[in-house]
């Protein structure tokens, strides 16, 4: 039997001229259920066919269009709200909305001479209807704290620090920078320099070459990197090569005590330590001896870390390392 052979093709029924003219007359649910078909067999047809599910609109519906809002009839109608608005919008009926209503010249002319909160309170609408409308004519937002620049307030650019400028113009010190450098008017407290002073840079610290110059030192440190100029070393800080004595230090005393005894920084000698790749001087550290190794196993970990002044992790793990079964206590049982 078929049914029992789930490889056995089924049987379609072939569909009919009658059945084919029912598609799209109503919904895929109510066609399949009428022709005995599942519905995803009547939507593959339907759009084999190339036949659209939209309803007819009878003239009662369209005596609906514009009498109420379009949320309302799409609900009444059972239809998408887009639809409604198509229909209504091709028969030339205006929407209707309780909350709506035309714009007046006299409001459009408050667009964009009063913000839009406050032309929202005027007219009687919301600030995102206001919005929308101004954005919709191109009208520009209002800005009560802005006034456009005049030509006497332009010549005061660049003459006096910002600061200044801003002060005496009633504006704020971002707005007088924008303004200067939009227009390209180059900064008054800008500092010039010259070749002298650009000499300076790199044979003293920034500070004293800022103090000779007349700037303040992070100008002077900007413009020394900008330059590649090296930062000043002084005598006590003079790169002075390693001899063979100070190299033979390395790694047989901890840095500090190294950096002591040959005047260098810690940072130094630790530097030129790992350049070497020399291990660093640590107590704790130490090589593991012959005669420590023989003792490993003969008895329990921590004494002989205790014994040979070493941490219980290390003296495990080194065991471990050489493959050194742990000490065991031996039975006192002995067998007859």
């Amino acid at each position: 039997m078929n049914h029992l052979n789930p490889a056995a093709p089924r049987n379609k029924r072939p569909w009919t001229a009658e059945e084919e003219q029912l598609l799209g007359t109503k919904s895929d649910r109510a066609i399949a259920r009428k022709l005995g078909r599942t519905v995803e067999a009547v939507i593959v047809r339907r759009n084999l066919r190339h036949i659209r599910f939209l309803k007819k609109w009878s003239p009662d519906d369209d005596k609906l269009l514009g009498d109420r809002p379009d949320e309302q009839v799409a609900m009444l109608l059972k239809r998408p709200r887009y639809q409604v608005a198509y229909r209504r919008r091709q028969l030339g009926i205006p929407f209707k909305r309780p909350d709506y209503h035309q714009w007046q010249p006299g409001e459009i002319a408050m667009l964009g001479c009063y913000p839009d909160r406050k032309v929202a309170e005027l007219t009687g609408r919301t600030v995102k209807d206001v919005r929308h409308k101004r954005l919709k004519l191109g009208i520009p937002f209002c800005n009560p704290d802005f006034h456009p620049w005049t030509p006497a307030e332009d010549k005061l650019l660049g003459a006096m620090p910002d600061t200044e400028v801003a002060w005496r113009i009633g504006r704020s010190v971002v707005s007088v920078h924008k303004r200067r450098i939009r227009l390209r008017i180059p900064s008054p407290t800008r500092h010039v320099w010259t070749q002298e002073q650009l000499a300076l840079l790199g044979t003293m610290s920034d500070r004293e070459a800022a103090e000779q110059i007349g700037c303040p030192p992070h100008v002077a440190m900007f413009k020394r990197r900008s330059q590649n100029i090296p930062a000043y070393v002084g005598p006590k800080k003079s790169r002075v090569s390693w001899t063979t004595d100070e190299l033979r230090l390395l790694g047989t005393a901890p840095d500090s005590e190294v950096a002591r005894r040959i005047s260098r920084s810690v940072l130094a000698v630790t530097q030129r330590r790992e350049l070497l790749h020399i291990p660093k001087a640590d107590p704790k550290l130490r090589d593991w001896t012959a005669a420590e190794e023989k003792l490993l196993g003969t008895r329990p970990d921590p004494k002989i870390a205790r014994q040979l002044n070493r941490t219980l992790s290390g003296v495990s793990h080194h065991r471990r390392r050489l493959k050194i079964p742990p000490w065991r206590p031996r039975s006192t049982n002995n067998p007859k």
